[in-house]
């Protein structure tokens, strides 16, 4: 199918940006440009206007965006423009400051640029023979006559970069193909008009970088210029478009992000102009797509009533109103169902169709009530097994909905809840339901997530692609040239978009529209691994970082088949060894840089160098349920480790205390145990699965145990610790089922505290998340992150996951003032949150569920984070 195509007349907008960002000062001013704007000839694709600046010299020299979209040959020449003829000092003063004109042309060979420039003096072409004597010598210049104009060629000798010249009007028109030229002296060739000059200017922002102004029926024209083959249905909706889009950037390192205005001709008859009175609405169908989608069109409406009025004055205009009043008619004598009081009514206010990378194509359709849709298909559809139907009667969503589902006569459907799925093929509904309810859709993926976050949340229209999912579709249908620059990765970087789209919303009449292409820079954070490892089986533990020495890092790692590795900070193998079991908890290390870790069966101690200390390690008495606690009691350090119900107690040497009591308790301790020292007394604290709280001291002695009411619910999160000078206001925190908390304090009696709404199947902790100086509240119920202050209970944020979430969250210190939440997903996507409860620039990233985000090696402040994927290695980014 001839869809996908539109993402290269997307991404050529995108080699504009480039090409103008290569010049522009993001501070200058710009100024109307009608004087120049008004010899371009009519068929120009593109047009933008910037200032000739100094400043702009090293502005975004580094930005990789401009050689990957521009190609390296343009790019070289876009180059030396700017370095060799602006900058050179004879020409310098007569264009410092001065407005450019960037246009991008159709030329019998492809696609041409021009650039013009009008200068501050005037000038004859004696004085401008004088100025190009200033060009460097490395340049052979020639000069003929056309059309009573003198064009000037510099050549230095490399195929393709020959660059011509000529003065008119006072205006230098220069570019590397003369027939660009030609046009713009002839004055037989039909120029721009004035009225699409005009709205250019008005549209022309002062406060941004640069504006991009293109007709309409342009974007048709150079799809045609560089197709093989005809338009499918995408492109068909744009082909008689008319009117004018003007669009202003909005810079991003690792993003092109255009919003603007699109103007319609309003007395043409097309497609996309029923949306044109609508307003923007948000869009939910994406969600249903699977995750080898590699383009859709989702539309939306505000008034699903007015549509469907302007789209029969569309079929009606088209001569097609009869033979859609002639199919309707069949079906209500048929079946019984009358079209515009049973049908349209079970259709809600969203649609949408799709392209699979097989080229298999998908329809959706928002529901407005499932049940009267099961009830009226009944009479108007047959059963194909498998939850799958097919329509008995043709262009019943054509008629519904118009050019979308043309090429869906009489498809197979199927329903997920409120959404109906269409297709031309029973085969393809049934991979799509076993995606669905495999949860392998796309809206999980991290290229969907990302670029969400960079355009519009609401619209009317919005074409997706995915270039990497689509390449074979644009591949076979561009025309030979331009396929080979799309496939070639050394001199382009088309196929290093993650995606692009493009959005309309209707504005009385017309359009607000924007463009978005977010690009895999290797500058981007998170978007290229700074070094991977390579271990053997799964890696199940969350990695931990150490210091090595004085002044250098370790990472710690370990795989399923319990072998630890040690890696430098830049993912060398510093040695590895093997554990008897999986580590439990949090290791901690010492101040001789010593670490102390427990498994379930054995204690270690172990330097840096992998080596362990004399005297470990220990065999436990019983099985660890969880991490160890060290206390400094009475400077005394000592090492607590639950065991189920008991609790093992030894020195740092090894030694088992003996003086400890090692009572038993009523059920298993929930995770670690808690150490405080409050009034000069010493407590090491349990909580259990059954509901109960100890206080021992720290030889073992029951100081106190509060046996709670949990209405026999078995407790499965950890307990939470709040100190302070007193025991009447310390507590400990123990969280239960239906929002609730119970505050038990170290003197006096529990209280129950209403915190939020989750329900039985929750994770609690108990963190600094928000940065004040108490820890907060943070829950996940049924794929809800929630955080609230644990002194008024006030929610700071609340985040909804798409995927479903089963994994604890994680909290990483990577500031002084409060820790990050880190969160992975069923689907294997990464979240890190900021404090404000917003996801951290450069996330979700994909990975697997155990991970760690930080600093790794000291002088570096620039945090990694440390993961992995199905192919057991370890990936490190840098944020």
């Amino acid at each position: 199918m001839r869809n996908t195509i539109i993402v290269t007349v997307l991404l050529f907008i995108a080699v504009v940006a480039a090409s103008i960002y290569y010049f522009s000062d993001s501070s200058s001013k710009q100024e109307t440009a009608t004087k120049t704007l008004q010899y371009l000839p009519a068929d120009t694709y593109f047009i933008a206007a910037f200032r000739n600046n100094e400043t702009t010299d090293t502005i975004f020299q580094n930005f990789e965006l401009f050689e990957a979209i521009q190609g390296k040959q343009d790019f070289d020449n876009l180059k030396t423009i700017k370095q060799d003829f602006l900058s050179a000092a004879s020409i310098k003063g007569k264009v410092q400051d001065v407005e450019v004109i960037l246009t991008y042309h159709p030329t019998k060979s492809g696609i041409a640029s021009l650039y013009t420039v009008g200068l501050n003096e005037k000038i004859n072409d004696k004085i401008l023979e004088v100025l190009f004597q200033g060009v460097d010598k490395k340049y052979k210049k020639n000069q003929t006559d056309t059309l009573g104009h003198r064009i000037y060629s510099f050549d230095k000798g490399i195929k393709d970069s020959v660059l011509f010249c000529t003065l008119h009007e006072n205006i230098l028109f220069a570019g590397y193909n003369p027939s660009i030229i030609h046009q713009v002296i002839d004055k037989s060739v039909k120029k721009l008009d004035h009225k699409q000059i005009e709205f250019f200017i008005s549209q022309n922002s002062k406060n941004t970088p640069l504006s991009l102004y293109f007709s309409n029926n342009q974007i048709a024209a150079l799809a045609k210029k560089i197709m093989r083959s005809k338009f499918g249905m995408y492109l068909n909706q744009i082909d008689s478009l008319q009117g004018s889009t003007a669009w202003n950037l909005n810079f991003k390192d690792d993003a092109l992000i255009f919003k603007g205005e699109t103007q319609l001709n309003l007395n043409q008859h097309n497609y996309l102009q029923l949306f044109a009175h609508q307003s923007p609405q948000v869009q939910t169908l994406a969600n249903f797509l699977p995750k080898n989608t590699s383009s859709y069109i989702n539309y939306s409406l505000s008034d699903i009533n007015s549509f469907h009025r302007s789209l029969s004055d569309l079929f009606t205009y088209r001569k097609e109103a009869d033979k859609i009043k002639s199919h309707q008619k069949l079906i209500e004598n048929e079946g019984k169902v009358i079209f515009q009081t049973d049908i349209l009514p079970l259709w809600n206010d969203e649609f949408a169709i799709a392209e699979l990378d097989n080229e298999n194509i998908l329809g959706l359709v928002s529901l407005a009530d499932s049940s009267k849709f099961i009830e009226t298909s009944k009479k108007i559809s047959s059963n194909q097994g498998d939850d799958i139907y097919q329509f008995d009667y043709s262009n019943i969503l054509y008629s519904s909905f118009g050019d979308p589902f043309k090429s869906f006569q009489r498809p197979y459907f199927t329903r997920i809840g409120k959404v109906l799925v269409v297709a031309n093929q029973t085969g393809v509904l049934r991979k799509y339901r076993q995606a669905y309810f495999d949860n392998q859709m796309m809206s999980g993926t991290a290229i969907f997530k990302n670029h969400t976050a960079i355009q519009s949340n609401r619209a009317n229209v919005t074409f997706y692609i995915e270039p990497e999912t689509a390449k074979n579709t644009i591949n076979n249908n561009l025309k030979s040239e331009y396929a080979k620059n799309f496939r070639d990765k050394e001199l382009f970087g088309y196929q290093n978009f993650y995606s692009t789209s493009l959005q309309v919303s209707g504005n009385a009449g017309g359009f607000i529209s924007g463009f978005y292409a977010l690009y895999k820079s290797k500058n981007r954070f998170g978007g290229t691994a700074a070094w991977t490892f390579q271990m053997n089986s799964k890696l199940i533990n969350n990695p931990w970082v150490f210091n090595q020495t004085e002044n250098s890092k370790f990472i710690l790692v370990q795989e399923q088949d319990h072998t630890v590795y040690a890696l430098s900070p830049s993912g060398k193998e510093l040695w590895k060894t093997l554990f008897q079991g999986e580590i439990l908890g949090q290791p901690i290390q010492l101040q001789d840089r010593s670490i102390l870790l427990n498994t379930r069966s054995r204690l270690y101690r172990f330097s840096p160098d992998g080596k362990l200390i004399p005297g470990f390690s220990v065999a436990l008495p019983s099985n660890a349920s969880a991490g160890l606690t060290l206390t400094n009691f009475n400077n005394e350090k000592r090492i607590y480790i639950p065991c189920s119900n008991q609790i093992a107690v030894y020195d740092l040497t090894g030694k088992k205390i003996e003086d400890w009591k090692n009572p038993s308790l009523n059920s298993k301790i929930l995770f670690d145990l808690k150490a405080a020292t409050i009034a000069n007394q010493n407590f090491i604290i349990a909580g259990t699965s059954q509901g109960s709280v100890y206080f021992f001291n720290e030889a073992g002695t029951l100081i106190r145990k509060e046996e709670l009411n949990v209405n026999g619910q078995t407790l499965k999160n950890p307990i939470g610790l709040i100190t302070t000078s007193d025991m009447k206001n310390s507590f400990v925190i123990v969280p239960k089922d239906k929002g609730e908390v119970i505050k038990v304090p170290f003197e006096g009696d529990p209280i129950k505290l209403k915190i939020g709404d989750w329900g039985t199947n929750f994770t609690f902790n108990f963190e600094d998340v928000s940065g004040s100086a108490d820890k907060d509240y943070v829950v996940l119920s049924d794929n809800n992150l929630s955080v609230y202050n644990q002194k008024d209970s006030t929610k700071y944020f609340a985040y909804k996951f798409v995927d479903d979430v089963s994994n604890r969250p994680l909290f990483f210190k990577v500031t002084n003032n409060n820790d990050l939440v880190a969160v992975g997903t069923d689907n294997r996507m990464i979240y890190i949150f900021n404090e404000d409860g917003l996801v951290r620039n450069g996330f979700p990233v994909e990975g697997m569920s155990k991970f760690y985000f930080g600093p790794i090696d000291f002088g570096n402040n620039s945090s990694y984070l440390i993961s992995s994927k199905r192919d057991h290695k370890i990936y490190v980014y840098k944020f």
